[in-house]
């Protein structure tokens, strides 16, 4: 329980055993991530006091995530330079008519809500925590939204979150840490480049619009292809829809842009943000592969290509929210739920985003950080059931290996075969094996009790 108690053992309710019961559903849920609540829970009555907590209206999710968030900025605080990724995630509740609260989450018949979260990664890509996020309903499209949606203003429109959600991110950051915010093209919004710019963050956000330049004078993508090429560089593209990872040769150029803001925002009088457009292009793709394509606009100046090779590095950290998402919805199974009403969901949601991060960040700790210890992230009886498991012999584990070593083993008990050439193990082999971990631990406890 020793890591539950340091990662949300601050949060404040207003009752000291509300704060006592988020410490240990952190613990059972992340024991077993993909179980229901009754299987992840130890007794009938953990899980009557489960229930009990996902429905008192004393539980915020806010309360829930900030407790989180304190830590998180103390891992923060080590580092010079942080990113700030952004996405979001649309939650699928159709099957579960009788819930109360839902709204449409697209197509018609979907019901559901969203959540957009913001995740802090270092420079070398392990996810710190969560900086904040945001869940909503949408409420039923009037016959005229689609049309008035354009001119309604920033602060009516759900786009609002992107700047919204960079606030709270910043907010409390040593004034040291440089905050570098990373999104998909849904964040491309002039609004976005001129907020940061004032605030005196950094962006590097994916184009998705061809726009008109002020200067240099024209458009956007034609303004970039006609730089020179600065260099190539290889991109580790991670597995998609069971495919293979591979790596992308890509090409590099830049240009200096100032955007002119929509013709439609005239009288808002916007200020037009010069940024650094970066265009990341795949020449020669794999047979029947879409080539890579990004035009990536950023606030950071890029003078040579080694800061080029910078800025699409850090872009490809977005691929960790990504994995986020998919470690909540696929390994914590957040969409099976069923809790009755929306503010439940919220409030169980809170608590599996927690579980969801320390899923995702001890898979990429052990790529980054792989000679430090395992015990710095298993406690004792943890080590020794792996030892043992691992050797297939009672004897008392020796010094600790390394956490690459240990995390590998880890993996190999959810199915992972570690033969050469098959890479790192992914998350959700990880998250198997550390439920068969958390198992096996038990059993090494009953069997080696404390004294």
């Amino acid at each position: 329980m020793w890591w539950a108690v340091t990662e949300v053992g601050g949060a404040d309710f207003g009752d000291a055993r509300l704060t006592q019961r988020l410490v240990q559903l952190i613990r059972c849920l992340s024991e077993r991530p993909d179980s229901s609540i009754p299987q992840a829970c130890e007794s009938w009555a953990m899980t009557k006091a489960s229930y009990r907590f996902f429905a008192n209206p004393r539980v915020t999710p806010a309360a829930i995530v900030a407790a989180h968030r304190r830590t998180t900025v103390q891992r923060v605080a080590q580092y010079p330079v942080i990113l700030a990724v952004q996405d979001t995630t649309t939650l699928n509740f159709t099957l579960h008519r009788h819930t109360q609260g839902l709204g449409p989450i697209g197509q018609a018949g979907l019901s559901g809500f969203f959540l957009h979260s913001c995740l802090a990664v270092s420079p070398e890509g392990i996810p710190l925590g969560l900086l904040g996020g945001m869940t909503w309903v949408r409420p039923p499209a009037s016959k005229d939204s689609h049309r008035t949606h354009k001119h309604r203003p920033l602060a009516e429109k759900e786009s609002r979150r992107w700047i919204d959600l960079m606030n709270v991110a910043t907010a409390d950051l040593p004034p040291t840490t440089r905050v570098i915010m990373v999104a998909d093209r849904e964040a491309d919004l002039i609004d976005v480049f001129v907020h940061a710019t004032q605030r005196g963050h950094d962006a590097i956000i994916r184009a998705a619009w061809d726009r008109r330049c002020v200067e240099p004078a024209g458009y956007l993508w034609a303004t970039v292809a006609a730089q020179p090429v600065l260099g190539t560089l290889d991109v580790v593209v991670p597995r998609h829809d069971d495919g293979p990872s591979r790596t992308a040769v890509v090409t590099l150029r830049c240009a200096r842009v100032t955007l002119r803001p929509p013709p439609h925002r005239r009288a808002e009088h916007l200020p037009a943000p010069s940024v650094t457009a970066v265009w990341v292009r795949e020449a020669s793709p794999p047979e029947g592969t879409p080539p890579i394509e990004w035009m990536l606009l950023t606030t950071l100046p890029v003078e040579d290509l080694t800061m080029a090779e910078t800025v699409v590095r850090y872009y490809t950290y977005r691929w960790r929210i990504e994995r986020y998402h998919y470690v909540l919805k696929s390994g914590c199974r957040i969409e099976d739920l069923q809790l009755e009403t929306f503010d439940r969901l919220d409030r169980a949601l809170a608590v599996y985003r927690i579980v969801a991060w320390r899923l995702l960040w001890l898979t990429y700790l052990a790529r980054e950080q792989p000679d430090q210890p395992c015990t710095t992230v298993l406690r004792p009886a943890e080590w020794a059931a792996l030892y043992a498991a691992h050797t297939r012999r009672p004897d008392p584990a020796p010094a600790p290996v390394p956490l690459h070593t240990a995390v590998r083993w880890i993996a190999q008990l959810g199915g992972f075969l570690d033969r050469r050439g098959d890479g790192e193990p992914g998350v959700k082999t990880l998250w198997r094996g550390y439920r068969r971990l958390e198992d096996l631990t038990v059993m090494w406890e009953i069997l080696h009790p404390p004294g």
